[in-house]
């Protein structure tokens, strides 16, 4: 893995995501995939067989030997802005399993449980303005709550961007009100 990336990793855990946000936003194109080195490849290289969320990463290499020399070296082929963002992405989607940015599921563990419990302003604010964007629980908790307290500026927009129904939001909202009273 690269030691830049690791960095950034670390940065993370420590409640520090602006470097590796930074970083992944300086992909040569608007689609970053492309950029990727796997672009193309077959990607079961990159979901070893014994690998899981659990599972610790020296055992995981010592099972799998040389086989993860190949996966890891298109990774580590990566442009480093490209590798950001695809170690961002991958925590985007609770992705729990496979190689991503270089590092194992069960490296990304730690990473994964830090990221869980940040909150990107940038993400809360454009759900909050109607654009559909992916959050992770404590952003859509943030947005909910937000609206719970009328402090977003359209219901409709807090809506159209978190992908559900008006029923379904005011759920959401009497929910988070009955939990914040008790």
């Amino acid at each position: 893995m690269n030691s830049e990336i690791r960095q950034l990793a670390d940065a993370g855990v420590a409640g520090n995501w602006r470097p590796l946000l930074e970083s992944a936003k300086n992909v040569p194109s608007s689609n970053w995939a492309d950029d990727a080195r796997c672009a193309g490849q077959d990607l079961e290289i990159f979901f070893p067989d014994s690998e899981h969320p659990w599972s610790d990463p020296d055992q995981v290499r010592e099972a799998n030997g040389i086989a993860l020399n190949h996966p890891l070296n298109f990774c580590a082929d990566c442009p480093f802005a490209v590798q950001a963002r695809c170690l961002v992405e991958s925590l985007r989607h609770d992705d729990q399993y496979g190689i991503r940015a270089g590092m194992l599921a069960s490296e990304r563990e730690h990473l994964l449980a830090a990221w869980d419990k940040y909150i990107d302003p940038e993400a809360v604010s454009s759900v909050l303005r109607g654009v559909p964007t992916v959050l992770n629980a404590a952003e859509r908790r943030a947005v909910i709550a937000r609206v719970a307290e009328n402090a977003a500026p359209s219901v409709e927009h807090a809506r159209r961007g978190l992908g559900i129904d008006r029923k379904y939001l005011w759920q959401l909202v009497r929910e988070h009100k009955q939990s914040a009273a008790a």
